[in-house]
């Protein structure tokens, strides 16, 4: 129950620019990126603000802690009467302690061996934050006042200041900041891999109403009639554009059904004079007391207005099917090859006149039985003569064409076969030979009617039309479906 067009051809002329618009993002990816950028960089901001929070919590307790022990080796430093102090005696301390006076030098009491020289300028000041000292240690300071060392200091009025600077290794630290780093790091990566499963189904859930709307516009361009698109109740943009291609559609379905049954009424009123003035022609060329000249030329004027008159059939018919309606079938038991033996005979004379050779082909062992069809005899004679006036206005020049009857295959009817040769390759314009009043070729005769119709007409028979373009012919089959009693439905009238 469907109408079917091969667009093989197609594919091949339209992957080009498809390979030329690769690069661009679609809504899908932008709204992929989107999602993946702005929960990776929430993520990264968050982890970043963790870290910069971790880091000043683990050096203040790392300072904390040096400063705690820089604070109790001060307390065990005696001036009386020599400077006595306790060695660091934890692994990796370096330890530096000097006394100054107001408008003196600072004495320096004591000093490590690994205690860098070349960083006593940028000693960090008692009681302040801890600073590197050097690229393995960090030292903080701390101080008390005194007197200057000898007998009696501890108990003399101070006078001036010891300070003592601690030290030790930075990697500890360096260690904890590190797997803090590591620990947001794949926090980030989980992040971004979370963002990655569930990006698609947030732009899924985004774009479902365009989805459905994609979907309806499809069926619309198969469909005899316009059904409005589904307007989803989101209250976004979304909703506002629904709303307005249905709008749009209503305009276009009211102007197509004004101007199908301008057509259909316009074609109804010129059967009558059309009529009228083909049996005036049919009497007067039959007057013996006519010249030959005259008669001949009556007989010219004849065949123009049979020409006319089925241009107005076809007109009627367009307008008919272009208004949503369908011709009344009677279906029944059709047997194809007397029709197409009988449509041969009809049409004949006419590829005769037109210089063309008309060959039929029918299937040799197949039963009678086979070769019935349960269909409307007069639309599939008209679907039929569409097609072979099509091969005989539009094929090659002089080449036959062939008309064929073809047996049934496993699990299908008949089918009949119209090919001719191409005078040139249609290419992508295949696709569009079933499209109404289009001419692959602008200045041959006709009026770009004629397949449309067969198709919309075996559309409503159940038949099944395809063409296709095979060594530089166009081959025009229509399928019939299994007979009653065969493994196919029955088509009903």
């Amino acid at each position: 129950m469907k109408y079917e067009l091969e667009t093989a051809p197609v594919a091949a002329t339209t992957a080009a620019p498809t390979a030329r618009r690769r690069w661009r993002l679609g809504l899908r990816g932008q709204l992929l990126l989107v999602f993946g950028l702005v929960l990776g960089l929430a993520t990264l901001a968050a982890g970043g603000y963790q870290y910069r929070s971790l880091r000043r919590q683990l050096t203040h307790a790392d300072d904390a802690l040096l400063r705690a022990r820089a604070q109790d080796l001060l307390g065990r430093i005696s001036l009386d009467p020599l400077p006595t102090l306790p060695l660091p005696d934890q692994a990796g301390e370096i330890m530096r302690v000097t006394f100054t006076e107001a408008g003196q030098p600072p004495h320096e009491l004591f000093r490590s061996a690994r205690f860098p020289a070349d960083a006593v300028p940028s000693l960090p000041p008692p009681n302040a934050p801890g600073a590197a000292l050097g690229p393995r240690h960090r030292a903080v300071a701390v101080g008390r006042a005194a007197a200057p060392p000898g007998f009696g200091a501890e108990s003399a009025a101070p006078t001036g200041r010891l300070t003592l600077w601690l030290g030790h290794p930075a990697a500890p630290l360096g260690q904890a900041l590190g797997r803090v780093q590591r620990t947001l790091l794949l926090g980030l990566a989980g992040s971004l891999a979370l963002a990655a499963l569930l990006a698609p189904l947030v732009a899924g859930a985004v774009l479902r109403p365009l989805r459905r709307m994609a979907a309806q516009a499809r069926r619309i361009q198969q469909a005899q009639d316009i059904a409005p698109l589904p307007v989803p109740a989101t209250g976004d943009e979304v909703q506002e554009l629904a709303e307005t291609l249905n709008q749009l559609l209503g305009r276009l379905q009211e102007q197509a059904t004004a101007q199908a049954n301008f057509l259909a009424a316009a074609a109804h009123e010129l059967r009558t004079p059309l009529a009228t003035l083909q049996t005036g022609l049919d009497v007067s060329g039959r007057d013996p007391a006519l010249p030959a000249a005259t008669r001949a030329a009556l007989a010219g004027h004849d065949a123009e207005l049979a020409r006319l008159g089925r241009l107005v059939d076809d007109f009627l018919l367009v307008g008919r099917l272009g208004a949503g309606g369908a011709p009344a079938t009677h279906c029944r038991p059709v047997a194809l090859d007397e029709l197409v033996l009988a449509l041969a005979d009809r049409e004949l004379p006419r590829f005769r006149a037109a210089g063309r050779g008309l060959t039929i082909a029918l299937p040799d062992e197949a039963d009678a039985a086979s070769l019935l069809a349960t269909t409307d005899a007069d639309q599939l004679t008209t679907i039929l003569l569409n097609l072979l006036d099509n091969a005989r206005k539009h094929g090659a020049p002089g080449a036959p064409v062939a008309l064929r009857l073809l047996a049934p295959a496993a699990g299908q009817g008949a089918a009949i076969e119209v090919a001719n040769a191409l005078a040139a390759p249609l290419g992508p314009r295949l696709a569009q030979l079933t499209t109404a009043w289009y001419q692959a070729d602008p200045l041959a005769p006709g009026t770009g009617l004629g397949l449309w119709i067969a198709g919309r007409l075996a559309q409503g028979l159940g038949l099944t039309l395809t063409l296709a373009e095979t060594a530089g012919q166009l081959v025009a089959r229509v399928q019939c479906p299994p007979p009653r009693g065969r493994g196919g439905p029955a088509i009903a009238s």
